[in-house]
């Protein structure tokens, strides 16, 4: 059994989530989805822990660190491994970024290879993926669907290969990848336009209900 943990990952690639792409590339085996929140049914969670060969934590990173929900969840089953519980399963990490290279989720893996440590959890890879914010076309039959079909699939095929060390529940390099073809400094100026467009709208919507 996989034991996918859902930290508040936004990742999708190619409008799939991240636990659905491990799912079609692990058929054979089953996944089950835990979303890392304040009310935890953690009998189950133990349980799960217990019984995965996998598990596969996805997250955001914001300065350098993932979700405080998530290190309070980190530092709980740490402290249940302590009290007696056994937990066998190779733990993958995957960890996205609105910044534009994957490199700058490499202290947050840090963390979790150190958790990893202190829990006595075997490491088996992490995949930092930066540029999260590149957004997927939605139209596949549209002109910039077909000409910008390359950026959109960068995130896929990495996940895919994750997926692979998942199911054979072996050890890896770790690995950092950014948007294909498209350069840091275009990132940035199509994040500072999004962002300059968000801006306008909550101006507009403020006006209105003034």
């Amino acid at each position: 059994m996989i034991l996918f943990l859902d930290g508040g990952s936004t990742l999708t690639a190619g409008n799939e989530t991240c636990a659905e792409i491990i799912q079609k590339c692990t058929q054979k085996e089953e996944l089950v989805a835990v979303k890392i929140e304040e009310d935890m049914d953690w009998n189950s969670v133990y349980r799960y822990l217990e019984d995965a060969n996998a598990i596969v934590l996805a997250a955001d990173v914001y300065l350098d660190s993932v979700p405080s929900g998530v290190l309070r969840f980190l530092e709980k089953v740490e402290q249940a491994v302590i009290g007696g519980e056994s937990i066998g399963g190779r733990f993958y990490a995957i960890l996205c970024t609105e910044l534009y290279e994957g490199e700058q989720t490499s202290v947050a893996m840090e963390v979790l290879k150190n958790f990893c440590i202190h829990a006595n959890i075997t490491w088996g890879r992490g995949l930092g993926i930066g540029g999260n914010k590149m957004e997927t076309p939605q139209r596949k039959d549209s002109f910039w669907s077909r000409l910008h079909k390359s950026t959109s699939d960068f995130r896929t095929a990495s996940l895919q290969e994750q997926a692979l060390f998942i199911r054979e529940k072996i050890q890896g390099t770790d690995v950092y990848i950014k948007p294909e073809y498209v350069s840091r400094k275009g990132y940035i100026r199509k994040m500072n336009q999004k962002m300059k467009k968000s801006n306008r709208v909550k101006i507009a919507q403020n006006e209105f209900f003034l």
